[in-house]
């Protein structure tokens, strides 16, 4: 870019839109290198602008500065797109047009694990009104109420909910914290050995499986082969997430006495 002479950046963000706003429409009444001059400097005195809009993205599993380029790029785009009209006014054009190019970015670059597009969706408007309903309400919203409040079934806000991390995965080798210290993954995971005395295990438990009563029979089945949630289980048979956990703990109780019996 060139500019005819040092820019000034005001300090506030009143002050940033005043300028840049002034800098277009002075650019759009101009030709020529006067007016790339103009234009170069409205990019120049957006910038805070595409900046603070980035940092608000940061944390989620891509690079500030990356961020931070998606940013201005889009800034440049808003710029060089702009058209002042009577009572027009960029930073509300700019705002929705940075914000969607860092938004796109996620969607289309960001996923550790590619998710279906619907999810992907649904868990950017999650976000986008999940913060607003927290303060609204009083606590954090739950999956029935983001759902009606971006009018979606809650099965698709829990399946959403579910892909969190998807951006940044954690680490198998990253240690988190337990009841008795600090848990590794990668030394949880059963060595080979291991799979013999497991599979004894679970045949030996099958004769208990079985005269467990249906309905445990069904949370055994929906937690360890289907992989649902808690939350999903009490949903289909009626009772609460808490009521699941416990019956539960019951259920594996039992099957541990089983074991050393």
């Amino acid at each position: 870019m060139t500019t005819s002479s040092p820019v000034q950046v005001p300090s506030s963000h009143a002050e940033q839109s005043a300028r840049t706003e002034s800098l277009l429409r002075a650019a759009h009444a101009s030709r020529g290198q006067r007016r790339e001059e103009l234009v170069d400097e409205a990019i120049v005195a957006g910038i805070p602008l595409a900046r603070t809009i980035a940092r608000r993205y940061r944390g989620r599993g891509v690079d500030a500065e990356d961020l931070e380029q998606i940013a201005v790029e889009h800034l440049i785009r808003a710029v060089r797109n702009y058209r002042p009209t009577p009572g027009s006014d960029f930073r509300s054009y700019a705002v929705p047009t940075i914000r969607g190019g860092i938004r796109h970015h996620f969607r289309d670059h960001a996923w550790a694990i590619k998710l279906p597009r619907r999810l992907q969706e649904i868990q950017s408007r999650v976000n986008a009104v999940q913060t607003t309903m927290a303060l609204e309400l009083g606590h954090w919203p739950s999956s029935g109420e983001l759902a009606d409040a971006i009018g979606v079934d809650v099965a698709d806000v829990i399946e959403a909910e579910q892909a969190r991390g998807c951006f940044q995965p954690t680490s198998l080798d990253a240690e988190r914290p337990s009841g008795s210290g600090t848990l590794n993954p990668v030394r949880e995971v059963a060595e080979p050995g291991d799979t013999y005395e497991l599979v004894d295990q679970v045949h030996s438990l099958l004769p208990v499986v079985d005269g467990l009563p249906e309905r445990d029979q069904l949370i055994l089945r929906r937690r360890f082969v289907d992989h649902r949630t808690q939350a999903e289980i009490g949903a289909e048979i009626g009772v609460s997430q808490m009521q699941v956990s416990r019956r539960l703990r019951t259920i594996i109780g039992h099957l541990q006495l089983a074991l050393s019996a």
